[in-house]
């Protein structure tokens, strides 16, 4: 078992325009991260709007808009594409969220990169 990977879920229980936030250290401070599913995709990103330091979900319980096929943080509507993390929004056009490597295999989904680790981590 690899023990450098942390459990998100199994496949089935993350469904299209769905997300699970997991709370981890990343490069050793306390954060989310979203895992999501997009077009049959898992992405990953720091749960963190590049606009202000505010959680994509901080007001409602959801990062993504009306229609389910943009990522958009709750606080102030800049909108996000969510294969890339790259900002849509006219005022945060060309940043992207920070992205969080996650893999699939057949036991589920898994959160594998070097800046995350788990919580009860040393180090």
């Amino acid at each position: 078992m690899d023990d450098k990977r942390i459990w998100v879920c199994g496949s089935e229980q993350l469904g299209e325009g769905e997300y699970i936030r997991i709370e981890v250290s990343y490069r050793g401070s306390p954060s989310s991260v979203v895992v999501l599913k997009h077009r049959e995709k898992y992405f990953a990103y720091q749960n963190m709007c590049v606009h202000m330091p505010r959680e994509l979900d901080c007001e409602n319980n959801t990062i993504f808009d009306d229609k389910g096929q943009l990522l958009r943080c709750s606080m102030h509507g800049i909108v996000y594409d969510p294969m890339t993390g790259e900002s849509l929004s006219t005022m945060c056009n060309g940043e992207k969220l920070t992205s969080v490597r996650v893999i699939e295999d057949l036991e589920g989904i898994w959160i594998k990169d070097k800046k995350v680790k788990r919580i009860d981590e040393n180090n």
